[in-house]
């Protein structure tokens, strides 16, 4: 039984190196001025983008009330699914709401059709979604949206609104 235990354990430990050898990074750690301006960067993501299965585009924001009359942020996105597999919004994009660089939860509005966001489209097709989101206060919101599962979390979108 302990001779099962430890082939076991010997045979994790390696799965385990193997696994993290192909983690290592290949970009260099030293930054130029053309890193710290952030084009270079910028455009490495745009590509990435080009590349994924799924685009989408941050189109609107809205300022309206929750249901408690509290100020909420009402963002609206085109979601085309560039894969070969039907999806939605909801499993595909991971979209994030910020102020002050502080993450904003998740706002429920009456008149907001939030289940279009679990709507399956199928590959090729496109779809306008709504996502609200609750104020902290009347400063800017930047809006990001990058896929679900991903190993580098390349931004699909970003955008900044103004809600004052």
């Amino acid at each position: 039984m302990t001779k099962r235990i430890a082939l076991i354990s010997i045979t994790c430990a390696l799965a385990a190196g193997v696994a993290l050898a192909g983690c290592s990074s290949t970009e260099s750690s030293s930054t130029s001025s053309a890193d710290q301006s952030g084009e270079p960067r910028q455009a490495a993501q745009e590509e990435k983008a080009a590349e994924s299965k799924y685009a989408v585009t941050i189109d609107d924001c809205a300022v309206t009330t929750d249901y408690e009359g509290n100020p909420a942020a009402v963002v609206t996105y085109t979601f085309t699914n560039n894969s070969d597999e039907a999806t939605s919004f909801m499993v595909a994009i991971h979209d994030q709401c910020f102020q002050n660089g502080v993450q904003l939860e998740l706002a429920l509005v009456s008149d907001l059709d939030s289940s279009r966001t679990m709507s399956e489209i199928k590959p090729g097709a496109s779809i306008t979604v709504q996502q609200a989101y609750a104020l902290d206060d009347q400063s800017d919101l930047t809006v990001e949206c990058t896929e679900l599962i991903s190993l580098d979390d390349t931004v699909l979108a970003e955008a900044t609104f103004s809600v004052a």
